[in-house]
């Protein structure tokens, strides 16, 4: 089984919502996470992504990304959501994925630097969802956009 199929599976143990929502991890390469997600289950009363299903994807994206950031450097870390704002830009109106991508090298070190002298450390992420085959180089503009910051502190701080 792959890194990140075991990491699906602890997430969907964990946080019992990303199962119901059928979330699914697609990609990982050291800088950015794709998570994509069916509409059937996420859907609202007009037939469109439900606004919190399409939040939570975005914000899986941005969290899952971290905790394996946090994993590659070494360091057993808990990560939670520190603040989050979404803008919904137009209807999701078929299967979606959010794609997360970390943030320039000089805030990832400082962060990382952080992390690993402190024990803890802040990172704002930017999620952005698109409708589609999930794809790492999206052509088209998101359909909606997350913003977000998280606190990742170190297990043994």
């Amino acid at each position: 089984m792959s890194r990140l199929s075991d990491f699906q599976q602890r997430i969907h143990r964990v946080i019992p919502l990303t199962d119901a929502m059928a979330a699914e991890l697609v990609a990982y390469d050291g800088q950015s996470l794709l998570v994509r997600a069916p509409l059937a289950p996420n859907s609202n009363h007009q037939g469109t992504g439900f606004g919190g299903s399409v939040y939570s994807i975005a914000v899986l994206a941005a969290w899952g990304l971290i905790e394996l950031v946090v994993e590659d450097a070494g360091v057993d870390g808990h990560v939670v959501i520190q603040s989050g704002q979404m803008d919904y830009n137009q209807p999701v109106d078929g299967d979606f994925y959010a794609l997360c991508q970390l943030p320039g090298e000089q805030e990832q070190q400082r962060f990382l630097s952080m992390l690993q002298r402190k024990g803890r450390g802040r990172l704002a992420l930017t999620s952005r969802v698109y409708c589609g085959e999930p794809t790492t180089a999206p052509e088209s503009e998101p359909v909606a956009t997350f913003e977000g910051r998280f606190v990742v502190r170190a297990a043994s701080a």
